[in-house]
């Protein structure tokens, strides 16, 4: 019979990928048993002797569409090079030429023996294998030879698969809290499946006893892990692993989910569990490794008044009263402030007694409850493991409802719960700073609780408070402080990042807010831990500054003090700037600083001087993450901006000064080089993973005393700023100055700008017909 051809394999592969009615395992064990009829068709004249194995995932009988097909050909010894070069291509070619992703390996039994001695990833392959053709009697003898290498060094083996697992963690986060999670590779995914299943491969009962429940438990979360990675490859068409935010509307619907919403909260719980039986297991095995297999009986040891340590981790002590309300967190914050797991059997025997959801605590509650907040790093892990068996939400109901919640934008990394957890985690380090420390992990959990209810979760979260925090047993007063971090924990940032902090107007809005500086000091500290609890692009030094900066000013608002000298304000050497501009020349100089380039620019001062730099600086990429405008009393205006640095990228300072000559000379067409540049770009754009930014145009005469602010929020788009700004030249306006956020696919403008006729603000009969035109420029 005549070897399948590689025509064949791709028309069938590909029926099999487009056909509705396979799905999930069913498409992959449909993949790999037709993998297996075509090997059987390619491998029908093997020599005698030889074998033709599956190893890894298809070794199981399982193939998502952008599986790595692994594959051994076994060959005895003695055998020529030219022999196995032409069995081994009869086999691969054809399947490669389908396009399909093989991954092939070729070995005597000597060559395969030694490799595995010392290779994980060969050693791990081999522990299961699977005859596809050839001799089975000849594959069962290198089976059994790999388990007898694994089951002689037990020990080596589980701490290189521990550290190859605590590498992967660290690099790719957990699969149940990122909002865009690696499916297999992330801690909770595939892999940790797998690799449990290698560790019990060592057969020794003490590495068995280790597991929290049996691995069959894990069975069905592996399930679904495994179904929706085989429908993010159909649905990409590509070999990925990471499930994005612009995905996963069409896997959820591939899926049969009501929407990626739901999608997600079913992967999380999958995800959980094996995450949390990952991390029993391999907490445990740890310690095995430490005393070479040995296990000896332990001596419990008084941890707090009812907890003990016991094989180092915390265990309900024989005279605890389990029932007493206190305990459960009492003997949780005990364990995270050791930095010990608590056992699963404790876990099990609370959450099968104790105290009914929704009382009101006592005091002794309250306390105990801080204190676990207080827990800094262990934080996250000890309120996950109390979660597992619902102890968490039975005293914070409305946990429930943020509960592995994804976030529909792409400036958050992770799941509100996890954002919430480590937010408080960050908050500990500000402890000291502020005069009531209760308040401020408190707010920090209870900052973005609304989240998980319908309307704005701002006001959602502060409707919230006399809830949840009076139930907690704060008074009257503490429920205002929480309630004031709650409704303005995004007042601080976007004031900082989006207001001119030279205008005495924004540091006394601030405090007409704020109210006392107790509150402002607290929300200083929640604003930092927030920020870096929600993702990379959300805090950096430049906006650490600025914080600090609107802080200092509003405290001294605050105290009645004299304001201090801002540090946005025109620099000192900006009138040394304005001195070496002679005979209408232009003077450019570029200031590293520590994550920004200040770029300064003095020139004579004209209508649409601004505009015409933005549009400079958009034909190179940069962006702009602030900007001022002063002109001096001869006309000579100062321009200052700060272009944010991007990793990797070194602007081509002297192409931008020459295009930037160019500009302002009259002899670059701004407009023409930049609808090339767009069109050039949106050839190669990506769409961005997240829910559609809308365009919104507000305009005030309130946040400033003497300019009028005008706040553009827009989708991320190429030469956004520039386009705002020639729109305001256009209307006749005059720029003072602007400050410029970018909010994962949201950008936020803001202009202060002036009436050139009168110098003063804009009357309220201008804003609606200015809105339009911005509205029109950016259409």
């Amino acid at each position: 019979m005549k070897p399948v051809d590689a025509a064949t394999i791709r028309r069938v592969r590909a029926q099999l990928v487009a056909d509705p009615d396979l799905a999930g395992r069913s498409l992959a064990r449909r993949l790999s048993q037709q993998a297996d009829s075509w090997f059987e068709s390619l491998a029908a004249d093997l020599p005698a002797g030889w074998a033709l194995v599956a190893t890894g995932g298809y070794a199981r009988g399982v193939l998502a569409p952008g599986s790595d097909i692994d594959v051994m050909l076994l060959h005895p010894p003695k055998v020529s090079d030219a022999q196995v070069r032409e069995v081994a291509e009869g086999l691969w070619y054809p399947m490669w030429d389908a396009g399909l992703k093989l991954s092939p390996a070729v070995h005597s039994p000597k060559s395969l023996q030694q490799l595995a001695s010392d290779d994980l990833d060969t050693a791990t392959s081999i522990l299961l294998l699977r005859t596809l053709a050839g001799d089975a009697s000849f594959a069962a003898s290198i089976n059994a030879a790999a388990l007898e290498q694994w089951r002689k060094r037990p020990y080596v083996w589980l701490q290189r698969l521990l550290d190859s697992g605590q590498q992967r963690w660290a690099r790719l986060g957990a699969v149940a809290s990122l909002l865009e999670p690696d499916l297999k590779d992330g801690r909770g995914g595939l892999r940790d499946h797998d690799m449990l299943r290698w560790a019990l491969r060592v057969d020794r009962p003490e590495v068995t006893a280790a597991m929290e429940s049996p691995i069959e438990d894990l069975a069905a979360p592996a399930e679904t892990l495994l179904a929706v990675r085989c429908e993010l490859h159909r649905a990409t068409g590509r070999a990925v692993n990471v499930l994005l935010l612009q995905d996963q509307d069409r896997v959820a619907e591939a899926m049969g989910y009501a929407d990626a919403d739901a999608l997600m909260l079913n992967l999380s719980g999958a995800a959980h569990a094996i995450e949390w039986a990952t991390e029993r297991f391999w907490d445990r095995v740890e310690r095995l490794v430490r005393s070479g297999g040995r296990t000896r009986a332990a001596t419990p040891v008084p941890l707090a008044p009812g907890v003990v340590l016991l094989n180092e981790e915390a265990h309900i002590a024989p005279d605890a009263d389990v029932d007493e309300q206190a305990y459960v967190f009492r003997f949780a914050a005990a364990a995270a402030h050791a930095g010990r797991p608590m056992s699963g059997r404790s876990l099990r025997m609370l959450a099968s007694r104790g105290t009914p959801p929704g009382e009101e605590w006592t005091e002794t509650t309250r306390r105990a409850f801080v204190s676990l907040l207080g827990s800094g790093a262990s934080l996250a892990p000890t309120i996950e493991a109390l979660e597992r068996y619902g102890l968490f939400s039975r005293f914070v109901p409305e946990w429930r409802a943020v509960r592995s919640l994804p976030q529909r934008n792409a400036f958050h990394t992770y799941t509100v719960d996890h954002h919430l957890l480590a937010t408080i985690a960050n908050a500990n380090e500000f402890l000291r700073d502020v005069a009531r420390p209760d308040l401020l992990l408190v707010g920090a959990l209870m900052h973005d609780l609304g989240k998980g209810y319908p309307g704005d979760h701002t006001d959602a979260g502060v409707a919230l408070v006399d809830d949840v925090v009076g139930r907690m047993g704060f008074g009257p007063d503490d429920r205002r402080v929480i309630t004031a971090m709650v409704e303005h924990h995004l007042l601080l940032p976007e004031t900082a990042t989006r207001r001119d902090l030279s205008d005495p107007r924004t540091a006394a809005n601030v405090a007409a807010a704020v109210g006392d500086r107790e509150t402002l000091h607290l929300l200083a500290a929640l604003t930092e831990a927030d920020s870096r609890a929600t993702g990379p692009g959300a805090w950096s030094d430049w906006k650490k500054a600025l914080l600090s900066e609107l802080v200092d000013l509003t405290d001294a608002v605050l105290r009645g003090a004299a304001v201090p000298a801002s540090a946005t304000t025109r620099s000192p050497d900006l009138d040394r700037l304005a001195g070496q501009v002679t005979n209408g020349d232009v003077h450019i100089e570029v200031v590293p600083q520590t994550d920004v380039d200040l770029l300064r620019i003095a020139s004579r001062d004209r209508a649409g001087l601004f505009s015409l730099i933005t549009g400079a600086l958009a034909l190179h990429g940069l962006d702009v993450i602030g900007a001022a405008a002063t002109t001096a009393a001869d006309g000579i205006a100062v321009d200052e901006f700060r272009i944010a640095r991007t990793p990797g990228v070194q602007p081509n300072w002297v192409k931008v000064e020459h295009d930037l000559r160019g500009a302002l000379a009259g002899e670059v067409d701004i407009e023409a080089r930049l609808e090339q540049r767009l069109r050039s770009q949106n050839r190669r754009r990506r769409a961005i993973a997240a829910a559609p930014a809308r365009l919104e145009v507000l305009i005030s005469n309130e946040a400033s005393d003497s300019t009028t602010v005008v706040e553009v929020r827009a989708p991320d788009a190429p030469a956004v700023l520039y386009r705002l700004s020639h729109a305001l030249t256009s209307a006749g306006l005059d720029v003072r100055s602007a400050v410029v956020a970018t909010l994962g696919h949201e950008v936020v403008d803001v202009f202060y700008v002036l009436d050139p006729e009168d110098g003063g603000q804009l009357s309220p009969e201008r804003f609606d017909p200015l809105k339009t035109e911005l509205r029109a420029a950016l259409s």
